[in-house]
């Protein structure tokens, strides 16, 4: 409701009147000083309460409609296409002109049928009267006199329009008295054609419709230019009580209604009896085949092909430019979204969540007899005294129970013996039984993430937040869902110590690709007693292995090692600057080498961009531009996303060593199910899986795109699943993704890679050294220069546990240097009472079933 304020014109008067009183009473001639001034101030009190100084400024905001804002964003043809409307209410604005003379004389007067219908309703002599019509005023008041009700209204279209704009829907003297004013004003101001437009747009018209043109597409899907006589005459039925005479809430009292606007045009001559029966007639089938909700809204037609960026961006632009411009400005908003991007990231993710709700089988409440375990014998007694009906399920507990044990185990065990016996009768019933189960609807819905990055420019491509974007599911996870990355974090804690290494040379120190680290158990005494020790998924080791190995089967163990030796104050730095946490800080504990956290998965895929950049950090935006309605900038994001911003956190070597290491991890490691959608190009990434399955990841990139793929239950203590790794439910939705988004898009290499400065070395596969003549087994590394091995192997030929080598690798890829002595595991200490042992933190991510 428009409320108007207390102007400065009319603080001043209160002043002034107060001044003329004393006057007025201090003079000789008081009588008639007083006469004067009643009636002096009687002509000014009508003014101020009719009329104001300001009204003669505001008068030009009458031809300005608030429209709805567009979110645009980039096809395949490299153009901007709308994907999005911001509104509160629906309004297309229609022009005068586009409402064109009628070629069917069923009258006399031309003009379109949609403006004869809301003239012969609402005002027949609006061209012929100056805002104000005397003759219809004096109608109305022995109309309704006589029926002893409001039965006809005397406002005009102009006086509509000015209360449309300009006042509340008050009914009072004053405002019917504002409203006139402000009417003559309009006619003085304006042409006829015009507040008639104004009026066409701004008469609200039900179920979220403000103006003709949204009331035409929302009741009759099509344009208002192309309606019919009848359809014309629904829309003028709907300017009095639009809730009560719409179509689709109430049929009846809206043909009742209906008629009357025919009745009114036979009246008013505009057509004859014969072709009103006619045209009214001819709505009969459309009220016939009229199916539709009562609660519904044209907020429900708001184009709006990706809700989660939708929203997303909604949030941010509130934020930046206010909401009152946003939903009414008219405003258009250049995204980043490639469409083809975000299209492909719902068809990779979405059903695979669905699928997953189904596998990971979690009911939202299993205990579904608490109550009557807890409360049954006294609910008894409160229904014995209130005369409550009796608690009963529809089924029996034993039912309950059976038909929970049969669908969540003993039916697929029946399944796996009918494929051995190949009974057709039972294959059938178990069929059967499957398809028509009703516990889908109880199940708790696995939730995931997938976002993209551009990581030259920080463009967001595709993003999608979640299972659906309902009423009851709005969390915009990419942003909002903090979790553990687990093994999905070392290879930024990798960078981050090879990056050390080369900054901070030391042979005994030293981390690289190829430096030699002892898989084995490791025992930590905690402050508080207790015992931690961090394990591998698999609870199996492998001696001495070499880093790059070590990241391609994710060991943990190598993990919490490469931080002990490197020291979590020498890196802290570094991994503030991969993951910009402004406002929270990472822990200061070694479980933050199995990525112990939380981080959310924009923050994560960030951390990835800025390897894929070369060690500069990325600035992830996501609207590029915002533009008024006449096209002028009144917003530009990009300039708040400058080059100049962004930081080399890391060498560009160090990103290189470890996009080499992320290739191995995906062709021979835990992520090689991100190949099985075909991918055609270059991929680095890493696989996560956190401790008893309750998330998985895979975060990875190529030189066009950054992106993270999460899955997992809001509730973090929920598991996915025994066996339900990064590797077997991320990695194949991020290969799907990544090869149909990248499929039209040409291969190129990263921009900084003729920047980089790296030596290449042969190596013995066993100990990462320079070969001497009993190393058969050799391959080719990078290294940071004065990171390179110098020492030559000489450990052929000793009894120590060797990794099983990679046979045949291509001379192009990246690989290993340095001996690492085997460190040792720190002895506890001794203690009356056994401590209490920890388990590891986190599990690995090692692929057990493909």
């Amino acid at each position: 409701m428009k409320q108007e304020p207390v102007g400065l014109f009319e603080k001043y008067f209160i002043i002034w009147f107060r001044i003329v009183t004393e006057r007025i009473w201090t003079g000789d001639k008081k009588l008639r000083n007083t006469t004067i001034a009643i009636f002096a101030f009687g002509a000014l009190n009508v003014f101020l309460l009719t009329g104001s100084v300001k009204d003669f400024f505001r008068l030009k905001e009458a031809a300005v409609y608030d429209i709805p804002s567009t979110l645009y964003g980039l096809n395949d043809k490299g153009e901007y296409e709308p994907i999005a409307e911001y509104y509160k209410f629906s309004r297309i604005p229609v022009r005068l002109e586009q409402l064109k003379p009628e070629e069917t004389a069923l009258s006399p007067d031309n003009r379109h049928k949609v403006i004869q219908c809301f003239l012969s309703t609402e005002d027949n002599s609006f061209y012929s009267h100056n805002g104000i019509d005397l003759k219809g005023i004096a109608r109305a008041f022995v109309v309704n006199l006589m029926a002893g009700r409001v039965k006809e209204g005397a406002s005009t279209i102009t006086q509509q329009v000015a209360r449309l704009k300009f006042l509340s829907i008050e009914r009072s003297i004053a405002r019917k008295a504002r409203e006139a004013w402000l009417a003559f004003l309009l006619e003085l101001a304006y042409p006829k054609d015009k507040i008639l437009e104004v009026y066409l747009n701004e008469i609200p018209l039900g179920h979220g419709t403000i103006g003709v043109g949204a009331a035409s597409r929302f009741y009759f899907r099509k344009e208002v230019q192309d309606v019919s006589w009848g359809e014309a005459a629904i829309l003028a039925s709907l300017t009095t009580r639009p809730t009560q005479f719409s179509p689709i809430v109430n049929p009846v009292s809206s043909m009742n209604k209906v008629r009357v606007v025919f009745r009114k045009l036979v009246e008013n001559g505009r057509m004859s009896v014969s072709d009103a029966e006619k045209e009214y007639a001819a709505l009969e089938e459309y009220y016939t085949n009229l199916n539709r909700s009562p609660n519904d809204s044209a907020f429900s037609d708001r184009l709006n092909r990706f809700p989660y960026i939708t929203e997303y961006i909604r949030k941010n632009l509130i934020r930046s430019i206010g909401s009152g411009r946003l939903y009414n400005g008219g405003l258009k908003i250049y995204s980043t979204i490639q469409i083809r991007h975000q299209e492909e990231a719902e068809k990779a993710l979405l059903p695979a969540l669905q699928r997953q709700t189904l596998e990971s089988n979690q009911r939202a409440f299993r205990n579904i007899d608490a109550f009557d375990d807890l409360y049954g014998s006294g609910y008894s007694l409160i229904a014995d005294l209130y005369d409550l009906p009796d608690f009963k399920f529809h089924i029996s507990r034993t039912e309950r129970t059976f038909s929970s044990a049969y669908q969540e185990d003993i039916r697929d065990e029946f399944f796996a013996l009918n494929l051995l016996t190949g009974d057709d009768f039972l294959g059938d019933v178990i069929d059967k039984n499957y398809t028509s189960q009703t516990t889908k609807d109880h199940l708790l819905p696995v939730e995931g993430s997938l976002i993209a990055i551009r990581p030259e420019t920080g463009y967001i491509t595709a993003m999608v937040g979640g299972s659906g974007f309902r009423s009851d599911n709005q969390q915009i996870r990419p942003f909002q869902a903090f979790r553990q990355p687990g093994s999905a974090f070392k290879p930024i804690l990798y960078a981050a110590a090879m990056d050390h290494s080369g900054k901070n040379p030391d042979p005994e120190k030293n981390v690289t690709p190829a430096t030699l680290f002892a898989d084995s158990p490791l025992q930590y005494l905690m402050e508080d007693g207790d015992e931690w020790a961090p394990e591998n998924y698999s609870s199996e080791y492998s001696g001495f292995i070499l880093l790059r190995k070590a990241l391609e089967q994710s060991k943990n163990s190598v993990a919490v090692r490469v931080l002990e030796q490197v020291g979590l104050s020498n890196l802290m730095e570094s991994l503030r600057g991969l993951l910009q946490l402004p406002g929270r800080d990472i822990p200061y504990n070694f479980s933050v080498s199995l990525g112990s956290f939380e981080l959310t998965p924009y923050e994560l895929t960030r951390a990835y961009a800025a390897l894929a950049s070369g060690g500069k950090t990325v600035n992830p935006i996501s609207v590029l531009y915002v533009e008024d309605n006449a096209g002028n900038v009144i917003k530009d994001f990009r300039k708040e996303f400058d080059e100049d911003d962004r930081k080399q956190i890391i060498s560009k070597e160090a990103a290189f060593l470890i996009t080499s290491m992320m290739k191995d991890v995906v062709e021979e490691g835990t992520g090689r199910g991100v190949l099985s959608y075909g991918l055609n190009r270059k991929a680095y990434g890493k696989t996560g899986t956190t401790n008893n399955f309750r998330d998985a990841w895979f975060v990875g990139y190529t030189p066009e795109l950054v992106t993270s793929v999460w899955f997992g239950y809001d509730v973090g203590t929920i598991s996915l699943g025994r066996g339900m790794t990064g590797g077997k439910l991320a990695a194949p939705v991020w290969g799907r993704f990544m090869a149909r988004a990248l499929d039209r898009e040409p291969h190129i290499e990263f921009p900084w890679l003729p920047e980089v400065k790296v030596t290449k070395k042969t190596v013995c596969r066993m100990s990462g050294k320079l070969p001497s003549n009993q190393c058969h087994d050799l391959f080719e590394e990078y290294f940071i220069p004065q990171t390179a091995p110098k020492e030559i192997c000489n450990d052929h030929g000793s009894s120590w546990n060797v990794v099983e080598s990679k046979q045949n690798l291509p001379s192009t890829q990246v690989l290993h240097t340095e001996k690492k002595k085997q460190e040792k595991v720190e002895k506890l200490t001794p203690s009356s009472k056994a401590p209490k042992r920890k388990k590891s933190v986190f599990s690995g991510d090692e692929e057990i079933d493909y």
